[in-house]
């Protein structure tokens, strides 16, 4: 085996090993919020990990997966935390959390005393 191989190996078993936490995560947490945070920490540490792999082990493809890797570490938290806000805007009011200090409450109580 060389040592392209066993570095393939490696990267790949800890991306699928982020993907299994990550997944493993999306079934047992109990709130949207935590569901979201397990899928995007692990999984981006996954798909990065198996983008990399494939890259080592295709070697004409490796920039590109450097490349898709850091576009996906840029967009995916972008992404989380867009369906956050979503899913706690439309949630209903007994179903939020309840929090200290609601930043997107204060944010949306000054939208509308704008008006």
């Amino acid at each position: 085996m060389t040592n392209a191989e066993v570095t393939v190996l490696i990267f790949t078993a800890i991306g699928v090993f982020f993907m299994l936490v990550s997944t493993y995560g999306i079934l047992r947490l109990p709130d949207v919020y935590l569901r979201m945070h397990a899928a995007g920490k692990a999984a981006t540490l996954g798909v990065s990990c198996l983008m990399i792999a494939a890259g080592i082990y295709y070697p004409d493809y490796l920039g590109r997966m450097i490349v898709l890797a850091l576009v996906f570490f840029v967009t995916a938290p972008i992404a989380t935390t867009s369906m956050a806000r979503a899913a706690y805007r439309t949630a209903k009011p007994a179903e939020k959390l309840v929090l200290h200090y609601d930043e997107l409450r204060d944010d949306k109580l000054r939208l509308d005393e704008a008006k």
